[in-house]
């Protein structure tokens, strides 16, 4: 069915929401806490680091070493569950004198990285539990600050949103986009954490059920928030760009499956808000219909810097996050971009069809 007039009109108009919408996802990111700590409480109770991985062989040697170098006044226990890797995983684990333990089967019900997750728990020693990705890398001070902050503001735990490093221009384009579009549609009473970087007291997390209660679901890191936010924990998510960073993925095809289960998988959690957040992404695409509109004539040519401009602008807060202002000229390819990987994985999630994760099924 051919496109209509009206119907590039249209697209042109919803482009313009991406200005207010950009502008509330500003106001909802900055309205996020951000770590900062006067000094470091000393000395600090024990804290155990739990590392879900499988097929890191890559990640953990940068990882590792930035942990076995963080300044931490206090007892300090690294766990590396070995998720049924099919690489080194264990044995570069092993060779960094960490506590390695390693999984060969999988509970019926329960997918991999919560079960994994828990695993460790049960191992753990620590008052604290730190759960954080295979990709991520910490700073010297990030643990102890981010314990020191959690027991000065007498908080049951914390999550942190960490700083994003990307390895190529598509997960560059795809992340701040994304990212824009998710605090455009963050509803402000939303108990979110990023399960990248979650802290919890222990006692905490073994009343509240831990990762065990979610480990059939796929977000689980939403899941646990929603979780404990029913329970009437207040754990926080703090920008902690200063406490670690965190390298997402690793080329185009991991980019597609993230996208397509984050896309997907967070409208359950949302709810009515995930509206918001495909209204501000098909705004952010829209200049590529209008495109469409003036080569084939059924448009006048000005429609598309007007439409261009105004996403760019929209884009630019976000573009700089990411490394330079420019990336905010190609951000309706980023916006196509997460909106097909979007789609992709809510039919996928419907028909009942799974994705390939790390070589597996989740």
């Amino acid at each position: 069915m051919p496109i209509k007039l009206h119907d590039y009109r249209r697209a042109a108009a919803i482009t313009f929401l991406s200005l207010p919408l950009g502008l509330r996802a500003e106001r909802q990111y900055h309205a996020m806490p951000k770590l900062s700590v006067q000094s470091i409480l000393n000395p600090l109770p024990s804290l155990s680091i739990i590392i879900p991985a499988r097929n890191e062989a890559i990640n953990l040697p940068k990882l590792l070493p930035s942990l076995k170098s963080c300044n931490y006044p206090g007892p300090l226990e690294i766990i590396v569950v070995d998720d049924n890797s099919t690489d080194e995983t264990a044995g570069i684990a092993k060779s960094f004198e960490v506590k390695v333990i390693s999984l060969n089967t999988m509970v019926e019900g329960c997918l991999g990285k919560p079960y994994a997750c828990h695993q460790g728990a049960k191992a753990a020693q620590g008052d604290w539990l730190l759960f954080t990705d295979a990709d991520t890398i910490h700073t010297p001070n990030g643990l102890a600050s981010a314990v020191t902050h959690a027991i000065e503001h007498r908080l049951a735990g914390l999550s942190l949103f960490v700083h994003q490093e990307c390895k190529s221009y598509l997960d560059r384009l795809a992340l701040m986009t994304a990212f824009a579009g998710l605090f455009a549609g963050k509803d402000p009473t939303e108990a979110t954490l990023n399960g990248q970087y979650i802290l919890l007291k222990r006692d905490v997390y073994w009343k509240s059920g831990g990762f065990e209660v979610v480990c059939d679901q796929p977000m689980e890191d939403l899941a646990m928030g929603e979780n404990l936010r029913r329970l009437g924990y207040n754990i926080p998510t703090l920008r902690g760009e200063s406490a670690a960073s965190v390298y997402m993925y690793d080329n185009a095809r991991h980019v597609w499956h993230g996208m397509s289960r984050i896309g997907s998988g967070t409208m359950k959690w949302s709810g009515a808000w995930s509206i918001v957040t495909a209204l501000f992404i098909t705004a952010l695409m829209s200049p590529l219909i209008v495109l469409t509109g003036v080569l084939t004539g059924k448009l006048r040519g000005r429609w598309l810097p007007t439409t261009w401009v105004t996403v760019t602008i929209t884009m630019i807060p976000w573009a700089k996050r990411y490394g330079s202002w420019k990336y905010a000229l190609l951000a309706p390819i980023g916006g196509l971009v997460i909106q097909i990987a979007a789609l992709s994985g809510l039919i996928k999630r419907l028909i009942g069809h799974k994705y390939i994760w790390k070589d597996r099924r989740v």
